[in-house]
C-alpha cells in the first residue's frame, strides 16, 4: 500500500531529524534535493550518504599532484 504524501512526509522529516540529526536549513535543503529527484529521505541517505565514523577518504589515494611528479617530468 502506497503511503500518502503526509505520511511520508513525516517519514522524511524523521530521517532528517532523529536518524541523521540535520538541523533545519540542512533538513530544508535534503527535503529539496529529494524531492527533485522524486526519491524519498531513507532511500536516497542509505543509498547515496555515508554516515559512519570510518575514514573513506584517504588524500593520497589518486593524488594528481604525486601522479604528475611521478609519470611526467617538468
Amino acid at each position: 500500500m502506497k503511503k500518502s504524501k503526509v505520511d511520508q512526509m513525516i517519514d522524511n522529516l524523521e530521517v532528517c531529524i532523529d536518524f541523521l540529526g540535520l538541523n533545519d536549513e540542512q533538513t530544508g535543503e535534503v527535503l529539496a534535493a529529494t524531492n527533485q529527484l522524486g526519491v524519498n529521505v531513507e532511500y536516497f541517505c542509505h543509498e547515496f550518504m555515508e554516515k559512519s565514523s570510518i575514514e573513506l577518504h584517504n588524500p593520497d589515494y589518486l593524488n594528481i599532484a604525486e601522479f604528475n611528479a611521478t609519470f611526467w617530468e617538468f
